[in-house]
């Protein structure tokens, strides 16, 4: 197959020069809703050690199917095949599984079902076997979107109804030689107006003392900002903190609107760096998207302990939703600190609605960050991404509810943009054999090559080496490699795509 070429001039003055090279890819990697298929996605995706996918679906299989979980396993030839692991009962059987799954060290998979008017709600466990996946319910009262699990094997998130008009609790789910002990740990909406918050849209997320954050869609300030109306409020960030005797304190860190800008409904849980500090996002408030009674397109805020107490600012607020606009589900970070998340807004293609975007957030010096669109969505790719989950490599990877082939949502891998840099002012002639994290590079001006592993944005200086392809599986994608340029010049780089 005849290679193609590209031909880049580039014009350097006087400055910090570098030449980057750079894509991202969009893959449908299954499509949801064919005639024995399970339909819509409830959640983001789970990625187990070998690289295969797990998730469920609200419907199917077939057209009055009560929702599916499924593994999604890749293949030699580069395509995804589906296993239906189980499919729900409704009844005592529990149906429409959502959130995300988790699993544990001995490959058990486990996930939560809300509360039907002809089915149960709880927690449930996939065990793999010999004879194929063993479905048990541990549990039976309504349970939120998603768990998280600690290091001895308990569950934790919103589960059960609580002690408060059906509020809902964070709680506890412990293992033991007789089945699973159920521990409430916190019952929200204890005192009027609820400023606790209420509503779990995501499970909680650990930090690295024992502590657990997570945030509320509802609850929390109502008054004058929030944009519902009576008193549903517009949800908190709160921290439970294990008291040593088996009980738990509950702590709000933020009630979301409370300012004419601060964010509204954090729907997409949280996601911590390695800082200790807390990401996450509000589908609404904001400064940008109030015109016409509008409740603002949603924000991007962090939460940093700084000087003995938390304090939130907003990194990112959207200001067109033609790029994306209210923000959902949780975020991931990359290796290099960019984070990356889903939306609504970008093109229009679904049905004359908005199909979605994947962003990305970059940090910048002075605490800046930098946006841009990954990808927007089509009414082929699918609309309204879940969420995005990050494998080893940097690839990611979501589901979306609908459309797609079948109308019924899509699983997805996207490439993400890698720059590769390259100091273009050392060099007459550059040439990037391969793509990917097998890439490597050619110096014509020396018949050398200059080949590398580092981080995304590390600058290096890269060992010159004798030309062969055989350093192109030693080589890693992306590095950021910078040089001053001490006169003028035109520099072609040439690269070779394979």
């Amino acid at each position: 197959m005849r290679a193609k070429y590209i031909l880049v001039v580039l014009g350097l003055m006087l400055a910090l020069a570098s030449t980057a090279l750079a894509r991202s890819k969009f893959k449908i990697l299954h499509n949801f809703g064919s005639s024995n298929d399970g339909y819509t996605p409830g959640g983001a995706l789970l990625l187990d050690s070998h690289g295969s996918l797990y998730g469920g679906t609200a419907g199917g299989p077939g057209e009055y199917g009560n929702g599916t979980v499924y593994e999604l396993a890749p293949q030699a030839d580069g395509t995804w095949s589906e296993t239906i692991l189980h499919a729900f009962s409704a009844g005592s059987g529990g149906a429409n599984p959502w959130g995300s799954l988790i699993l544990d060290g001995a490959g058990n998979l486990y996930g939560t079902m809300p509360l039907g008017a002809n089915y149960i709600g709880g927690v449930f466990e996939l065990s793999p076997g010999s004879g194929g996946w063993a479905y048990s319910v541990l549990y039976t009262e309504n349970s939120g979107p998603g768990l998280v699990m600690d290091k001895v094997g308990k569950l934790y998130g919103q589960i059960g109804p609580g002690q408060y008009k059906y509020y809902g609790a964070v709680a506890e789910l412990s293992p033991g030689s007789d089945g699973w002990t159920y521990t409430a740990l916190y019952s929200f909406c204890g005192q009027q107006d609820c400023p606790g918050g209420y509503d779990m849209p995501a499970p909680p997320i650990w930090d690295g003392k024992g502590n657990l954050y997570g945030t509320t869609d509802f609850g929390g300030d109502w008054q004058p900002f929030c944009w519902r109306s009576g008193q549903a409020g517009c949800g908190v960030l709160f921290e439970m903190t294990p008291n040593g005797d088996g009980t738990w304190t509950y702590h709000v860190l933020h009630r979301f609107a409370s300012s004419s800008t601060d964010g509204q409904i954090p729907g997409g849980g949280l996601v911590m760096d390695a800082a200790g500090n807390l990401y996450g996002n509000t589908a609404a408030g904001g400064r940008y998207g109030r015109r016409d009674g509008g409740y603002g397109n949603g924000t991007v805020f962090k939460l940093a302990f700084t000087d003995g107490k938390w304090q939130k600012t907003d990194i990112y607020e959207f200001p067109k939703c033609s790029d994306g606009c209210s923000p959902y589900d949780a975020m991931v970070f990359d290796k290099a600190g960019n984070l990356y998340g889903a939306a609504n807004g970008g093109l229009p293609d679904c049905d004359g609605y908005d199909c979605g975007v994947v962003f990305k957030l970059s940090p910048q010096a002075g605490g800046k960050w930098t946006y841009s669109v990954v990808h927007k969505f089509t009414a082929a790719d699918g609309e309204y991404p879940l969420g995005v989950i990050i494998d080893g490599k940097g690839n990611l990877f979501g589901t979306t509810q609908s459309f797609g082939k079948y109308h019924s949502g899509t699983a997805f891998e996207i490439t993400p943009q890698f720059p590769m840099f390259f100091p273009a002012a050392a060099f007459a002639f550059v040439q990037v054999c391969g793509r990917g994290p097998h890439a490597w590079v050619r110096a014509e001006a020396t018949s050398r090559c200059r080949t590398f592993s580092a981080a995304p944005s590390t600058t290096t200086s890269l060992p010159l080496i004798p030309c062969s392809r055989t350093h192109a599986s030693s080589t890693t994608l992306p590095v950021s490699v910078s040089r001053s340029c001490p006169q003028a010049r035109t520099v072609t780089t040439e690269t070779e795509q394979a």
